[in-house]
Order: structure tokens, then C-alpha cells, then sequence
């Protein structure tokens, strides 16, 4: 079980105090806060970080290279993914000087369980080892560096892992060492999936901000 009902519309009025809100808007963002009442998750992105919207996001996948990293494959692996529930990164204009940078990203997937039971799954460690397989399929040369022991969030279980790959880009002439931590929970019949990427080879790192980042989480 997460927070309760009570506490979690608390937090919505005391982040959106003053500010009329739409009853029927499933998604709310005011400044760094992020709720998602459909769902039942509240965070709080780092400061001076930017969410990107649905269609911004199409446009950073084309330029991203996963899978053999050849343009073709990235494009239909990429279809064939779940989009994110959210997208949040550290450069999030569109400027010159960001060219071939590397942006600090955290994304937020929501998979339905039944979803996945339907494909056959039937526990979450299946999900968990699953999941492993199909991202190093993706990531060209990812690995897990580290399996951190469950914890707890809100009173819901949390699986978190440390692990790095090598980032293709359209921007880049050769492929950049990331670190990616995986952040994964089971609540309210759905798989929550949260990624951290940076990359230390461009001293592009951001764990003060994903640290307060995962203490912030609240889901109902």
C-alpha cells in the first residue's frame, strides 16, 4: 500500500495552492511537480530541469540509435516500445550549444499487469529478469553493475539497479559510456518503471538530483 487518499490530495492542494485546477485533467504540472491522478504518483522533478512533451519526444527518439544501432533497426525497435508516461531532462531547449551533449534524463514507464500476464508472466521477478534480457538487446553493451537489496517506498517494495551502456547518437561520432539506474515497483496492478541516465565520460552526472528525485516519489 502507498500513502493514503487523504495525504495524497493534501499534497496536490498544497503544490497547486492558489492555482485553479481542471477536476477532469488526469496529468497536473506546476513548476517541479508532477501528478498523475489517474495513476496515483506524485514526484518532484530536479530544479531547472524540463518535461518534454509527446511530441518533442518523437523527435529525440529518431536521433537515438538502439538495437545494431543502424538508423532502420532504431526506427523499428522504437515502434515497437511503450511510450513513457513522462520524460524529464536536464537540456531540454533546443539550443546550438547542447549539440552532441549529453542530457541527464529520468523517464517513467506504467505497464499494465494484466498486459503482461497476458504474454505470460506471472510473477514480477519474471518481469524483472525479462526486462534485463530485452534492454541489453537494446542497449548496446549493457550490463548490470549492481543489484541493490528491496526497499522500501510510501510501504511499497522497490527493486533498484545500477547498470551502464554505450549511447549511439545521430550527434555523436562515437558511441558514450552512460550509467543508467533502474528503479522498478509493483502497485496497484501496474509495473512502474523509473531510469535515471547520465553519463560520467561527459561529466554529464546528476545523482544529487535523482537521489532527491526517488525520496520525493509518492504513490497512492
Amino acid at each position: 500500500m502507498g500513502i493514503g487518499r487523504r495525504e495524497f490530495i493534501k499534497l496536490i492542494s498544497l503544490g497547486f495552492l492558489g492555482i485553479a485546477i481542471d477536476p477532469l485533467k488526469a496529468v497536473l504540472t506546476n513548476n517541479n511537480i508532477y501528478v498523475n491522478k489517474k495513476l496515483g504518483i506524485y514526484f518532484v522533478k530536479p530544479q531547472y530541469w524540463g518535461f518534454i512533451a509527446v511530441k518533442d519526444f518523437g523527435n529525440l527518439k529518431e536521433k537515438q540509435l538502439i538495437g545494431s544501432g543502424t538508423q532502420e533497426e532504431s526506427d523499428e525497435i522504437w515502434k515497437e516500445l511503450d511510450e513513457p508516461i513522462c520524460v524529464i531532462t536536464k537540456f531540454y531547449e533546443d539550443k546550438p550549444e547542447y549539440y552532441g551533449v549529453f542530457s541527464p534524463t529520468i523517464t517513467l514507464t506504467v505497464t499494465s499487469k494484466s498486459e503482461l500476464e497476458y504474454l505470460g508472466f506471472k510473477t514480477f521477478q519474471e518481469v524483472i529478469d525479462s526486462s534485463e534480457i530485452g534492454t541489453s538487446s537494446i542497449l548496446k553493451d549493457f550490463k548490470i553493475t549492481k543489484r541493490y537489496k528491496p526497499y522500501y517506498i510510501n510501504n511499497i517494495k522497490f527493486y533498484e539497479f545500477d547498470s551502464e551502456y554505450l549511447f549511439e547518437h545521430i550527434e555523436l561520432s562515437e558511441p558514450l559510456l552512460a550509467q543508467l539506474k533502474i528503479l522498478k515497483t509493483e502497485h496497484n496492478g501496474c509495473y512502474y518503471d523509473f531510469n535515471f541516465h547520465q553519463s560520467k565520460a561527459q561529466n554529464q552526472t546528476a545523482e544529487i538530483e535523482f537521489k532527491k528525485f526517488i525520496n520525493s516519489i509518492k504513490l497512492i
